[in-house]
């Protein structure tokens, strides 16, 4: 085994050979066997052509000890014009042995700790500090390396997708500890895509370069990687150079470690490469200091609010809790700069200690991302593409990729199986399965041992994590340990297999890998039969759940996701047949149970924590079970459906629904591709196909929504907005449309990025379906050409469709022909809803023809901003004088002005016209529009709702109104007047109206100057017993 400065020489040189591309590394080996060709240990080109950079620095000090080796390296450095590997080498001081006894360094279980020896001292302290730096976080170990195996952190670290976050602190503290929800999501939520290099510059809502950032990741997004990425960028020179002289790294495990007084220049010493820190130097520019303090979350719970005077003086010792909140308060130097990881669970309490920070959220790898990783963590180029599509071929594998720690847990298990000739599992489709395989993969058999090794003493591991996971404690003693039956051997079985890590620089603590692998084991700990758990927290399966709640904000939520999917029939015969843990028989059945009782309570709706259901029930992966356990639920929705993986896990319950009769399913306001995500704000995996112009859902999801058609026969309303079908996804859910069982009555397909070619397929659906009687294809392109293939279907006479919303369908006034055609001949249609389309008079006028026709019995029609004007007026005053079954009629933010609706009062006041709602909101009237309507309210009795709002009446134009609104024939109900330029003075007549009107039972006042006194008389009329009014906003 080689000496520690032997590993210390071997990680330094195989860090310089990490930073060759592969043909410089061929270069590299060329160039050494030319030097070495005469000398007799030469090494064997054999061995020297396949090796990597770790392989080849071993050969190099094994066959030439530590300073040939450097020397040789550095001279190859120089002939093959790598001068800036040349010259830092120069500087390295590892050529030279130290003796059998001498230093020797500890490494974190990150980065590999490389401790400075001693050397003359430089007059830049800057510069050393910097040289200390690289060398601290330019290596970093694999979870799973062998001794002295190192990584070049630059080579394998990938750049994930950072976006600005502006959701309050509630909204933005969601635990989402799942890897399938990669960000936190909130109704109308906006983010835009932020870089590394720009987090501390200002922006449009923040003229001044903000003081704090904080970076807020879910478990294994990258949080640590990213920050130790910041420290090395920054000491080489890359990042941050013309804003902060000085980085300091905090890690909060560390931090907890400690229960010793300390002041801050204790702190700031111990980041320093020697004995003692020029904090003078140091703090001269307090404004040029930027502290990382990596990982929040992770800190004891008397950190977040500890009690006590604050530490004001940068000598003076305090406890480190006190310490560390000084600081993020800043209480010492107001002017230095923070930058805080942490996860979601911790935001709210982070944000009580700080004032106006940045908020900036990890989403983890896009696809062109997780590709890069896969390239990076195979060096073999025709590897890692064989590995890539392998796992883009597993849609929810490569789905729950976009979480680096996910990343590489999949990397290691395939490199693993590879090199004993196979391939990763086709079953790896949840996040449990994913675990599993990493756990087995940990205990295969060593050579000539029959069987899986499992772990001494298995049962003490599960309840030490349970334990800790209901305390919230991630860091363990040995009396911890002690407690749970774990021993030394125990402990160094689980430090082997990478399951339980050992701190390398506090030896009194210990931890798992990482936070999810503790909650995975402590989810084991609830399936295992009474007799196997050991000591730990209470057993009780329902006490767990009751604790839950299907919230994602619970600290439990992987916990029970893994509960879920540990009770899976093929991970339980893993764990009974290779472990030999036996999983408690009743847990099922318990399930089934606290699912109904909640269904019970919540009156058969689900709603409030449905996206963590289905996660949950995703994971388990057998559709009896799924079955039963949504056979309670009448009603479903589940909003905020952002991640392409979150995709797949609702269609996938969906699918094996059978009971529901109402099922809504609401997309996010972005999609969960990071690229896509990124792209969108500005202006979380394969479940997305790149087409030219947009991005859409794969056909799994459709496939599985038109199976819920076909088999759920108590299905009777489907609304899905903001789902990228694309015309794919139609056609296919339009055949379960079709199917013979399906007795779908309500379909909303909105903003679903449907084109008019599909329009063809919900045509036919139409004709065969006669149950489907309303739809919704608002915010789809459906165009001209779409509306023609969809009128082919609404006059067929088996189309029993009787309301059609077709709101922004980028329709015009040819599309209103194909319609006039429809209402001609289809007596089935009541309610056309063309908002938000470019119609024009020419589109009305030609609508107009079919309203006319005496087949039509259309009873609602909304054309609201359809760009009309005054003449269109003129072609509906016509249809209303002939047309007796039209009820309701929106007419609001077009440019009708007063001639407009001058032309419109003249068929209002016919007989024959029976409108009951006219909507003229911001329609440009005045007070002569007012006239003409109190004369219709003077003669038609059948007008019940009037709208007026946004419209420039002013007093005068009321006092006109109030004249048809006090006559006897009036029966209006419902008057909207906001934002109508009214002022107390229009208070005096409406307390007049109200006096004598004994139908008017809703007024609407809203944004008008009527002054205190205008409100006191309105008041007095209400407490008149006469007046009728019983809504007045």
């Amino acid at each position: 085994m080689l000496r520690t400065t032997g590993r210390d020489g071997l990680c330094r040189l195989s860090a310089y050979l990490e930073e060759l591309e592969a043909v410089e590394l061929k270069k590299f080996k060329l160039y050494l066997g030319t030097a070495t060709e005469l000398g007799e240990d030469k090494i064997p080109w054999g061995r020297m052509e396949m090796a990597g950079p770790l392989e080849m620095a071993h050969l190099l000090i094994t066959h030439f000890g530590t300073e040939e080796a450097w020397r040789l390296a550095l001279s190859t450095f120089e002939r093959m014009n790598r001068k800036d590997l040349w010259e830092r080498g120069q500087r390295e001081d590892l050529v030279r042995d130290t003796p059998p006894g001498g230093p020797s360094s500890l490494g974190n279980q990150s980065t590999c700790l490389l401790e400075a020896s001693p050397v003359t001292p430089r007059k830049d302290p800057q510069e050393a500090y910097r040289d200390y730096v690289r060398r601290k976080f330019r290596l970093m170990e694999d979870r799973n390396a062998r001794l002295g195996e190192c990584v070049n952190l630059s080579h394998r670290y990938t750049r994930l997708l950072l976006v600005k976050e502006h959701s309050n602190p509630m909204q933005a503290q969601q635990q989402l500890l799942d890897i399938g929800r990669g960000h936190t999501r909130t109704v109308g939520h906006q983010a835009s895509p932020i870089k590394i290099e720009t987090l501390f510059e200002p922006d449009e809502e923040r003229p001044e370069p903000p003081r704090t950032v904080v970076m807020q990741g879910v478990a294994g997004i990258g949080k640590s990687m990213l920050a130790h990425k910041v420290m090395l960028d920054w000491a080489d020179g890359k990042l941050f150079q013309g804003r902060f002289d000085y980085l300091f790294y905090i890690n909060c495990r560390e931090m907890n470690q400690s229960d010793t007084e300390c002041s801050m220049q204790d702190l700031i010493s111990s980041c320093w490469p020697e004995p003692s820190a020029p904090l003078q130097e140091l703090v001269r520019v307090p404004e040029r200091l930027l502290f990382i303090i990596d990982g929040f979350d992770e800190l004891k719970p008397s950190f977040h609010d500890p009690q006590g005077p604050w530490c004001l003086c940068w000598a003076e010792k305090r406890p480190t809790e006190l310490l560390l909140n000084s600081l993020i308060r800043k209480k010492l130097l107001p002017e230095l700069s923070l930058l805080v990881t942490t996860r979601p669970t911790a935001l709210e309490k982070l944000h009580r200690l700080l004032e106006h920070p940045r908020h900036v959220e990890i989403l983890g790898f896009s696809e062109a991302e997780r590709k890069e990783y896969f390239y990076k963590y195979f060096h073999d180029t025709e590897q890692a593409g064989q590995v890539f599509n392998y796992v883009r071929d597993n849609e929810p594998l490569f789905t729950m990729c976009f979480v680096p720690l996910v990343c590489w847990v999949v990397c290691t298990c395939l490199q693993q199986q590879l090199e004993g000739g196979g391939l990763l599992r086709q079953t790896s489709r949840t996040t449990t399965a994913v675990y599993m395989l990493y756990l087995l993969s940990l205990m295969q058999p060593k050579l000539r041992t029959p069987r899986l090794q499992p772990p001494p003493n298995q049962r003490g591991l599960c309840s030490l994590a349970a334990d800790g996971l209901w305390n919230q404690k991630i860091l363990f003693e040995e009396q911890d340990l002690r407690k749970h039956g774990l021993d030394g051997a125990d402990i160094s079985a689980f430090l082997n297999m990478n399951i339980f890590q050992k701190d390398i620089n506090c030896e009194r603590y210990y931890s798992f890998i990482h936070l999810s692998f503790q909650e995975f084991f402590a989810a084991m700990y609830y399936i295992l039969d009474d007799g196997e758990r050991g000591a730990g927290p209470d057993q009780d399966v329902i006490r767990l759940l009751t604790e839950y709640g299907f919230s994602e904000r619970s600290f439990l939520a992987l916990t029970i996701r893994f509960l879920f999917g540990l009770l899976n029939e093929e991970t339980r015969s893993y764990l009974e047949n290779s472990l030999c843990w036996k999983v408690s028989p009743h847990i099922k059945r318990e399930l089934l149970q606290w699912i109904r009782s909640k269904a019970q309570s919540d009156g058969s709706t689900l709603q409030q924590g449905s996206l963590e259901f289905f996660s949950c029930l995703y994971e388990i992966q057998e559709e009896e079970f799924i079955q039963q356990a949504l056979s309670h639920f009448q009603v479903i929705v589940v909003s905020n459906i952002a991640s392409k993986m979150e995709h797949m896990v609702c269609s996938f319950c969906v699918k094996n629904c059978r009971s529901a009769q109402v099922l809504h399913l609401y997309g996010a306001t972005y999609s969960a591709d990071g690229e896509d995500r990124a792209r969108c704000s500005a202006g979380a995996h394969t479940l997305l196909v790149q087409l030219p112009e947009r991005t859409v859902l794969l056909d799994a999801y459709s496939e599985h929504l038109a199976a819920a058609l076909c088999t759920n026969p108590n299905l009777v309303e489907l609304s899905l907005y903001r789902n990228a079908l694309g015309s794919r996804g139609v056609k296919l859910l339009c055949q379960g449309l079709r199917h013979p069982s399906c007795k779908l009555q309500n379909l909303r397909l909105k903003r679903c990025r449907i084109s008019s070619s599909a329009c063809e397929d919900l045509s036919a659906a139409l004709i065969a379906n006669k149950n489907l009687t309303r739809m919704d294809l608002s915010g789809n392109g459906v165009g001209f050409s779409g509306m023609t293939l969809l009128c082919e279907g609404l006059r067929h006479p088996q189309c029993r469709l009787q309301m059609i919303q077709l709101r922004k369908c980028q329709l015009e006034s040819g599309a209103c022909q194909e319609l006039a055609s429809v209402l001609s001949t289809n007596p089935h249609l009541v309610e056309l809803d063309l908002t938000g389309n470019a119609l024009e008079d020419l589109g009305l006028r030609l609508l107009c023809q079919g309203l006319r026709h005496p087949v039509c019995r259309l009873r609602t029609v909304w054309l609201k901003i359809c760009h009309l004007t005054a003449a269109a007026c003129e072609e509906l005053a016509s249809t209303l004088s002939v047309n007796h079954s039209l009820r309701e009629l929106d007419l609001s933010l077009n440019e009708l002005g007063d001639p407009g609706v001058l032309l419109l009062c003249e068929s209002l006041r016919h007989p024959t016209c029976k409108l009951q709602t006219l909507r003229l909101g911001i329609c440009r009237l005045g007070s002569a529009a007012c006239e003409g309507l109190s004369a219709v309210l003077q003669v038609n009795h059948h007008l019940r709702e009037l709208d007026l709002s946004f419209n420039d009446l002013g007093d005068w134009g009321l006092w006109l109104l109030a004249e048809g609104l006090q006559h006897p024939t009036c029966r209006l109900q419902k008057l909207w007047l906001d934002s109508c330029g009214l002022t107390a003075k229009a208070c005096k007549n409406l307390y007049f109206t109200l006096g004598i009107n004994q139908t008017l039972t809703e007024l609407y006042l809203t944004n008008n100057a009527l002054g205190d006194t205008g409100v006191r008389l309105l008041c007095k009329r209400l407490n008149h017993p006469g007046c009728k009014l019983r809504v007045l906003w």
